[in-house]
């Protein structure tokens, strides 16, 4: 394995490696009970070791283009949350028009160069781009929230933030391990059973504020909920709760058994005959209408069955999920925000956000059940 010195994630302390990322990859490969050595290096010659092929892994990494078809990325086991951090005066709209440093090979770096942003000073470390912006030879650079404020502390107390800096938020960066494909080819069970362990080995690394949920919340009750007709959602739930009402478990679990089925073949009966519901049509239109803030969009049903959807899920009987746990016996309209997920197919944050549906006497009879973009609705201003 090869990595670099990146604090929190890797640090030498007495001589020896340690570290968040270090931490978690002690925790997981012991939980796999497999051995792992680690040299430290340069980034770019770490980077250049797995390419040529005398490196099994590289870590802690954003998505990188350099190691694309080379290498794969494990799920991630941290969470970077980026902001750009520029004096007070500084429009973002119009980024070609501003001096912009960023640390040499950093993730950051290489993600603006990804995006086509031209970056004028680089630096060999951060602590030199926030005395740039200082003395005005620099506007704007961006740097992982914690890791900004140790630079503040290492830089010792020169003011507060709001003498010299504002920010607004980027993105959501997940960090991980690159793992050579020559090597998971090798061992084919390999990164399964690694990214298995990262959720008991990560701890708090992928997790949102309560100042973050809150804004979640805030964003859907300004945002979504204004764009639904409840009308729309209880008439859909009187016409289909009371036949799913009636089903045994047996058939319930049979349904679920043919949808998940379903889900993986070109032949789709049910499936197609809850998508093609008039409710259904409507959750597009009202997911369309939010641009990219909503992921999918479920109303389910009093049985915990889905009664109309935006999207094909994963599977039909949602009663043994955490937003049925949450929502459907809820005594108030509360959002219910759930853990964060990576999805790896879009590399997007997402949250499932739920609620009750009550009818005219105050019952509820159903939830409704949205996958929030996490870096969507924290851009909104609210």
């Amino acid at each position: 394995m090869r990595t670099t010195i990146w604090p929190p994630y890797q640090m030498m302390l007495q001589g020896e490696l340690s570290g968040e990322s270090t931490d978690t990859l002690r925790c997981i490969f012991g939980d796999i009970n497999e051995s792992f050595s680690v040299q430290v290096m340069p980034w770019q010659r770490a980077i250049q070791d797995i390419r040529l092929g005398s490196a099994d892994g590289v870590f802690t990494s954003a998505p990188t283009p350099e190691l694309e078809g080379v290498a794969t990325m494990s799920a991630p086991f941290a969470l970077e949350k980026w902001f750009w951090y520029h004096t007070n005066d500084i429009d973002l709209s119009d980024l070609d028009k501003l001096r912009i440093g960023a640390v040499r090979s950093s993730n950051q770096a290489t993600w603006l160069e990804s995006e086509g942003i031209k970056v004028d000073e680089l630096v060999n470390e951060g602590l030199q781009l926030l005395r740039l912006v200082r003395a005005g030879r620099i506007d704007a650079f961006i740097a992982d929230a914690r890791h900004f404020d140790e630079l503040m502390v290492l830089d010792g107390g020169q003011g507060a933030f709001s003498d010299y800096f504002a920010r607004s938020f980027v993105r959501y960066m997940p960090l991980g391990v690159y793992f050579a494909d020559e090597f998971l080819a090798a061992h084919p069970t390999f990164l399964k059973r690694f990214n298995e362990e990262i959720a008991d080995c990560a701890g708090e690394a992928v997790i949102l504020s309560p100042q973050e949920i809150d804004g979640i919340r805030r964003v859907v009750k300004s945002r979504i909920e204004p764009e639904l007709e409840h009308l729309n959602l209880l008439a859909a739930l009187e016409e289909f709760n009371p036949a799913q009402e009636n089903l045994s478990a047996d058939v319930i679990q049979a349904l679920d058994e043919q949808w998940r089925q379903e889900v993986m073949m070109q032949e789709q009966p049910l499936i197609n005959e809850v998508l093609n519901r008039s409710a259904s049509t409507y959750l597009r239109s009202v997911k369309q209408s939010t641009g990219r803030l909503i992921s999918e969009f479920m109303l389910v049903g009093s049985a915990g069955l889905n009664v109309a959807q935006s999207d094909v899920t994963t599977d039909y009987y949602q009663a043994d999920e955490q937003p049925w746990k949450n929502s459907f016996s809820s005594d108030n309209s509360e959002f219910h925000v759930g853990g964060i997920r990576y999805d790896e197919s879009s590399r997007r944050f997402q949250v499932k956000v739920s609620w009750p549906v009550v009818d005219r006497a105050g019952k509820s009879t159903g939830i409704v059940v949205i996958g929030v973009d996490v870096e969507e609705a924290l851009k909104v201003k609210q």
